[in-house]
């Protein structure tokens, strides 16, 4: 054993080792994290990590869609049992077919778990490596060495087996002659520590790779864009701005400090299950994260390669293999196999966006860029074929129209295309889902206008498959309003007829409240048999000082809805709303949303229990309790907090068929947090509980609570009645308040 790895001579060189660490990430923070402005993205920029199936059928596939990805870039893990068995067939089928092989070898979690003191783990994995490296050298282009040494759960390993198990490595690799090159150390997510702590223990070791790996993942910031909160947490966001451009210009100069040639992303995805918890439309959302992330990790000029996370897999992969469980041991560790039959196997949305991402950016150049992190993203590129193209996209829940953005020349002679590669027909805005537009001719972005439009953030907009929001602006009113996808321009020309300016002579068909605010129904103009509901927000009394500091209501109404909307939370269809440009908080506000008609609400419900009816509607109460409390606990998982949710402010809509869709009204005092992680506590839950079960007995209530645990999947405090007793004596005290007030007059 090398002395260095000796526990007498290797503990106090690795505490060196580890405050030089400290130093260098201290050093590094003042890295700029804006994309490089030129730079060429390489043909083989991109990659994707493979694994075998069960038979040569499924090898058959995945070769077949690797060449329709157009993508000559894979990496797949290889073990002890890989030799002799579907692995080795699929390696070998792959050099058949010409492709680029990264192999990443690992042991078994059991055998890296002991390979730190254990003699025959560490011969056993010495001769796992003579062999695969005489077999191997020459046809397979790099071999990566160990797989997330600093997620032990996974891996197995600890920090002195990886190191030890590097070393072997490098030590059979030398004495091979073979001139091989290796990969590492594979760190998992942003943990630069660990980076700079391994690259400077295996410098010592001469074991120094000749490629810095790291699964530069940014999932748990959500956003490709995002500012990384948790390095020393939420406050520290904006001064240390890690982004992704960021990350990666810190871990590559890591590994050009210590030696090494170049840099690689060796894994990085977002899993639909992750995406779910904030998204209506997590396979919209996973493309457009994709093409993001690819796009800025190439502008950091960092990273020489992205290899995406698994090809195959139900949960991360590109394609669905239709399976409905996952490893034990998670695939970003030890990706082993594909599960099921190739017949079963269905091509994502992000599938092709990949394919088409790599066909426009592979090979091109950037020519320039303007990338507000917290806005609009404008990209230029020449293509492989020479021809200029943009990439543009806004931050999640933004939108910005085009004509606000680029010379309207360029527009006319522009054509523009989806990430996955579908023409668009006269699109009007840029959004949250990246565009391609391709040009006539270079532009030079200092003409564009708003590239740093932080005026877009202020409000929510909805970018679905069925409608568009957009700003509107004139010099008495500022607003957004709401258009089909399908029908822009006509709608957004139409949009005029429910201004503020026009809504007094509409005719009313019915007046539902005329006390603080005024909420009334309205023919749509643009839609004879529909209805708008219209809800004038009057500011009044002390409000006109305390609403200062507050966004008019009719804004926040706006961006709740939108808001909710994107999550996958019913409410009703918002059109649009109207604010005054100067003092919007104090100023009267407009908000009009979609009119539901026959609608009920579960205050109807709760009536017909207390009479007890065995049924209302055509669903008894054991139902009803279930699909209300359902979608107040599915509301809470997307971290939206209602904060008023009466009886009478939870809507139904029955359809034909007798389905119950359950939507939230009178919005305006949601609270709906953005980001990653759960915001929602026990108490937050518990403000809408109490409103929510407030009609129903106690017998009812403990009923409620308990299919809401049931759908939230563990138990509530123990204490939950508390809130329900404080609450049922605040309502009491204003019942007795008002009551007394009565009875003066």
């Amino acid at each position: 054993m090398n002395k260095l790895l000796h526990p007498l001579y290797g503990y106090p060189l690795a505490a060196w080792d580890f405050l030089c660490a400290i130093g260098q990430n201290i050093r590094l923070l003042g890295t700029d994290h804006q994309p490089g402005q030129n730079g060429l993205i390489t043909a083989d920029y991109f990659g994707v990590n493979i694994a075998p199936g069960k038979n040569k059928h499924v090898d058959e596939y995945l070769v077949e869609r690797l060449h329709e990805l157009g993508i000559r870039h894979v990496r797949m893990d290889y073990s002890y049992a890989s030799p002799g068995g579907d692995a080795e067939r699929l390696l070998e089928h792959l050099l058949g077919e010409g492709l680029q092989v990264t192999l990443d070898l690992l042991p078994p979690q059991s055998q890296a778990q002991i390979l730190a003191e254990d003699p025959d783990a560490q011969q056993q994995w010495q001769r796992f490596l003579t062999a695969v490296f005489r077999s191997q050298a020459g046809r397979v282009a790099y071999f990566e060495i160990g797989n997330t040494p600093n997620r032990g759960k996974w891996s197995g390993f600890s920090s002195r087996g990886f190191i030890m198990a590097t070393a072997i490595a490098h030590r059979v690799s030398r004495e091979s002659g073979l001139g091989l090159k290796l990969v590492g150390p594979n760190v998992s997510d942003f943990e630069p520590l660990y980076n700079a702590t391994y690259l400077r223990l295996l410098r010592r070791l001469d074991a120094t790779p000749a490629i810095h790996s790291d699964n530069l993942f940014v999932e748990r910031v959500v956003e490709p864009e995002a500012y990384d909160h948790r390095v020393l947490g939420w406050l520290a966001r904006k001064p240390l701005k890690l982004n992704l451009v960021k990350k990666a210009r810190i871990l590559n100069r890591m590994g050009r400090e210590t030696g090494t040639e170049g840099f690689f992303c060796t894994y990085t995805c977002w899993t639909i299950k992750r995406l779910r918890r904030r998204s209506a439309w997590p396979e919209i959302k996973r493309v457009d994260y994709l093409v993001r992330y690819l796009a800025l990790a190439a502008s950091s000029q960092a990273l020489d390669r992205v290899y995406w996370g698994p090809l195959i897999c139900s949960r991360d992969g590109l394609i669905d293999d239709g399976a409905d469980d996952y490893p034990a041991v998670d695939q970003v560790s030890f990706y082993e196999r594909i599960r099921g039959e190739a017949s079963q196997f269905s091509p994502t949305p992000a599938y092709h966006a990949l394919a088409y991402t790599a066909r426009r950016l592979g090979g091109a150049r950037a020519l320039g860029n303007a990338h507000d992190p917290g806005g609009l993203s404008l990209f230029q590129y020449t293509g492989a074929d020479n021809r200029p193209f943009l990439l543009a996209w806004t931050r999640d829940g933004q939108a910005i129209t085009l004509t606000s953005v680029l010379p309207e020349a360029a527009i006319g002679a522009a054509g523009f295309h989806s990430a996955t590669g579908e023409e668009i027909e006269n699109p009007l805005v840029i959004n949250e889902h990246p565009v391609f537009i391709t040009l006539a001719e270079a532009i030079d972005l200092a003409q564009c206008k708003n590239l740093q439009g932080r005026q877009i953030r202020r409000t929510v907009h909805l970018s679905s498959p069925e409608w568009q929001s957009v700003d509107t602006d004139d010099p008495a009113w500022r607003g957004a309003c709401m258009l089909r996808a399908n029908r822009l321009s006509d709608d957004f020309a139409s949009s005029e007829a429910i201004h503020p300016r026009h809504i007094p002579s509409m005719p009313t068909t019915r007046v539902l409240r005329d006390a603080r605010n005024r909420l009334w129904n309205v023919v749509d103009p643009r839609e004879p048999d529909a209805q708008i509901t219209v809800k004038l927000n009057r500011v009044k009394g002390i409000k006109r000082f305390t609403y200062r500091f507050y966004p008019s209501k009719g804004r926040r109404h706006w961006n709740n809805a939108c808001e909710m909307l994107r999550r996958g939370v019913a409410t009703p269809l918002p059109l649009a709303f109207f604010e005054s440009p100067e003092q919007s908080g104090v100023r009267d506000s407009w908000y009009l949303c979609r009119f539901i008609p026959d609608a009920f609400s579960s205050r109807d419900v709760y009536a017909a229990i207390r009479r007890g009816e065995s049924t209302f509607r055509g669903l008894d109460k054991a139902a009803w309790l279930d699909l209300i409390s359902g979608f107040v606990c599915h509301m809470h998982d997307m971290q939206v907090i209602h904060r008023d949710l009466s009886s009478g402010n939870l809507l139904l809509a029955q359809s034909a068929d007798g389905n119950i869709t359950p939507m939230v009204i009178d919005i305006g005092r949601a609270r709906i947090w953005s980001g990653p992680g759960s915001r929602v506590r026990h108490r937050d839950r518990m403000l809408d509980l109490i409103r929510i079960a407030y009609k129903l007995d106690w017998s009812d209530r403990r009923a409620f609570i308990e299919r809401y645990e049931g759908h939230l999947g563990r138990s509530l405090s123990p204490l939950w009645r508390v809130p329900f007793f404080y609450y049922d004596s605040k309502q009491r005290l204003k019942k007795a308040l008002k009551g007394k007030r009565r009875r003066r007059r």
